[in-house]
């Protein structure tokens, strides 16, 4: 696991083996990160750039990363919400959302507990 300056990281998550978090990225309480997932923190990469700026992103709380995910910088994962493994998430995840494949896409919704629902609670 890798965890960069900068980092903030909530109470009682639970980041698995092989995660990278990069600077610029904030997780709420009661995330979990799944083996190997990574978060970017730039959305134009290049070895030597002078005006280089982090790009942020929030991880609210409850949400579910699952393995292998890639997080774009500069989204918003809502709370409660469910990322599959292996999903590439390149927008803003709504709460309770889960978002499947590359790239991600809304697949449905889920509970707290992390089921299937048929609507977005209230």
């Amino acid at each position: 696991m890798y965890v960069d300056t900068g980092v903030i990281i909530g109470n009682a998550c639970k980041i698995q083996n092989g995660v990278n978090i990069y600077n610029g990225v904030t997780i709420g309480d009661r995330v979990f990160v799944g083996p190997s997932a990574t978060f970017t923190n730039d959305l134009y990469p290049r070895a030597h750039s002078v005006d280089w700026k982090i790009v942020p992103t929030v991880v609210e709380d409850g949400a579910s990363i699952g393995a292998n995910a890639t997080i774009i910088c500069g989204i918003r994962l809502g709370a409660n919400c469910m990322v599959a493994a292996g999903a590439v998430v390149t927008r803003d995840v709504p709460a309770h959302g889960l978002v499947m494949g590359n790239p991600g896409r809304l697949a449905g919704y889920v509970d707290v507990d992390g089921r299937k629902i048929e609507a977005p609670p209230r």
